[in-house]
């Protein structure tokens, strides 16, 4: 239902960087209600950042603390038309994850936390 991304502030005093090519964020992902079929939407629309093109890169990594445990999923960005629409799959043993509540199994992970880096162009 919903995957919200935020910018980090904890990890580095600035979570924008910004290069000749365009602007380097970093951040979290917060999974809310459930995990629709074939991807849940990720909007990068809310960040506020100085530009409106979609992502040229996203990676999205476990930051579970250890001990752990980690869930051992595989998270892919499919970029949309816009920042408000692009999509996150999850994949287990390189299938996709069926729909579900995040919470409850298979998405019920002590502790489990998603983080980002994006590469968004300037340019609005």
């Amino acid at each position: 239902m919903a995957a919200t991304a935020s910018l980090s502030t904890t990890v580095i005093p600035d979570p924008i960087d910004r290069t000749q090519q365009g602007i380097i964020v970093y951040g979290t992902i917060a999974l809310t209600g459930s995990y629709t079929a074939n991807g849940d939407t990720l909007n990068f629309a809310t960040l506020g950042l100085p530009s409106n093109q979609i992502p040229m890169m996203v990676e999205i990594f476990e930051t579970t603390p250890a001990p752990g445990p980690g869930s051992g999923k595989a998270f892919v960005y499919l970029p949309g038309t816009t920042q408000a629409n692009g999509l996150l799959e999850i994949f287990t043993g390189g299938v996709q994850q069926t729909a579900g509540a995040y919470g409850t199994p298979p998405f019920a992970i002590a502790g489990f936390q998603l983080s980002f880096q994006a590469m968004f162009p300037f340019g609005v």
